[in-house]
């Protein structure tokens, strides 16, 4: 008589939710010979027919199989928790944590979350959302994911949040321009001139409100998603952008140059924030998430821009 194994009924779990041994084997990421003799094996140390096979429609699980499926997956939770607890033991965070990240942070601020935390945490689980801001802070409040990074300035009153780095707004201008000799340039200079912003929302709406705080109306230009597109339509002298944070590297992905200048008009303050539910659980992998975001981004880290 085999020996009966976890991975049999890991096995036989897939297959008993799947309905048939090649969608369990796409889904374990295995040979379907491999789900197969996995069955046979398990109904041979168990002396009990488990599963009727057909090639036409699937598999089909026999009464004993039905009650050794629900089994089968008591057992398999409770492996995960025995695992789960050993980490715990050994000072490691386990579990899922779920983030959410404002598009336009995501280049600067998830690669080094996720590579800390895969290097450092590899039995904690990540699962990553983005989107507008308003979005990732109705998944907060809907209990969907764990904290967001967004500006301080899209905000919702009744968060709880964490200052993680100061921002502020920035020109982006083609290296041809004609203030393209100036450190700081005030909004005004600009106002005759298109204006390509973003369309995510709220970072259009907060962009547009600063400018006319500075008296200038928006000369109404292209409006894209995407960060690099503005960048390279910026340097194409199609028109200039008023964005937070600046990359490495003044060139757009076609090689055409860009200049970052300093705006001269008074800005209210700005800041990147790890937000979450306020007077919710502060977890040790949300704790973690802060420090490090704190630590890696922060005024005496690697600086969003």
């Amino acid at each position: 008589m085999k020996e009966l194994t976890l991975r049999q009924l890991q096995y036989f779990v897939a297959v008993a939710e799947k309905g048939s041994i090649s969608d369990a084997a796409r889904a374990l990421h295995v040979s379907p010979g491999a789900v197969s003799q996995a069955l046979t094996d398990l109904e041979s140390s168990l002396a009990v027919q488990l599963t009727l096979r057909r090639r036409a429609t699937g598999v089909t699980l026999t009464r004993a199989g039905r009650l050794a499926a629900d089994q089968a997956r008591t057992i398999l939770a409770e492996t995960e928790r025995l695992r789960d607890t050993a980490h715990v033991m050994r000072g490691e965070l386990v579990g899922t944590l779920r983030i959410g990240c404002f598009p336009t942070l995501s280049p600067w601020l998830l690669p080094g979350i996720i590579a800390h935390f895969t290097h450092e945490h590899p039995a904690l689980r990540l699962e990553i959302a983005e989107g507008p801001s308003d979005e990732l802070q109705q998944q907060l409040a809907d209990g969907d994911i764990d904290a967001c990074l967004l500006y301080s300035a899209h905000l919702r009153p009744g968060l709880d949040h964490e200052r993680i780095a100061p921002v502020r707004l920035r020109l982006m201008l083609p290296a041809n321009h004609r203030l393209a000799d100036r450190d700081e340039i005030a909004l005004a200079e600009l106002s005759d001139e298109p204006a390509i912003l973003t369309s995510l929302r709220p970072a259009r709406d907060l962009v547009e409100n600063l400018m006319r705080h500075a008296g200038v109306e928006p000369v109404a230009g292209w409006s894209m998603a995407n960060v690099e597109t503005i960048r390279a339509m910026v340097a194409r002298g199609l028109g200039y952008s008023v964005l937070m944070g600046r990359p490495h590297g003044d060139r757009t992905y076609d090689g055409l140059p860009l200049i970052y200048r300093r705006i001269a008009d008074d800005l209210p303050e700005n800041a990147v924030v790890l937000a979450r539910v306020r007077g919710g659980q502060t977890t040790a992998a949300l704790k973690a998430l802060t420090d490090f975001c704190v630590r890696e981004f922060g005024e005496a880290g690697r600086p969003v821009q």
